[in-house]
């Protein structure tokens, strides 16, 4: 039997946009100017840049590498100026569910933990269209998250 990994992705560059902008309603997400102006920031990052990420994603991978490369481009590229982590992770629950995967146990605390360490790698990164799926300390970081908690 082969282990579970993700065969499929059948979200669009705009379900992401729309992830992302149900959090514009959440106190945590950073808006440094009006919603307004905020909201048309998201909707207006390139559908293109978001397809190319979808469509090159690796499906021969084994599922907590997948996992950490679907975190390592979504969160790490910073497709929107805030909530990049929050999407990347409901996106991909929404993804693994697609496939069969149960992701409902997944303990908060070591999330919010993970998802700290992971911003601040990020601050010393420079991830692009480029390198969204390479291997590095964030990539690393996700990847042991994944085969602790999937």
């Amino acid at each position: 039997m082969t282990s579970p990994h993700l065969t499929k992705i059948n979200l669009t560059p705009n379900d992401v946009v729309n992830t992302n902008l149900t959090f514009l309603s959440d106190s945590e997400y950073d808006v440094v100017e009006t919603k307004l102006k905020t909201r048309k920031r998201i909707k207006r990052e390139s559908e293109d840049d978001l397809q190319r990420a979808i469509d090159e994603f690796p499906y021969d991978e084994p599922l907590h590498d997948q996992c950490a490369y679907w975190m390592h481009a979504f969160a790490g590229k910073h497709f929107f100026p805030d909530a990049n982590h929050r999407t990347a992770l409901a996106t991909l629950r929404a993804t693994l569910r697609e496939n069969g995967i149960e992701v409902d146990n997944i303990p908060r605390k070591k999330t919010v933990e993970t998802t700290k360490e992971s911003k601040r790698i990020r601050r010393n990164l420079d991830i692009d269209m480029g390198s969204l799926y390479n291997e590095d300390e964030m990539y690393e970081l996700w990847k042991d998250y994944f085969e602790e908690v999937v």
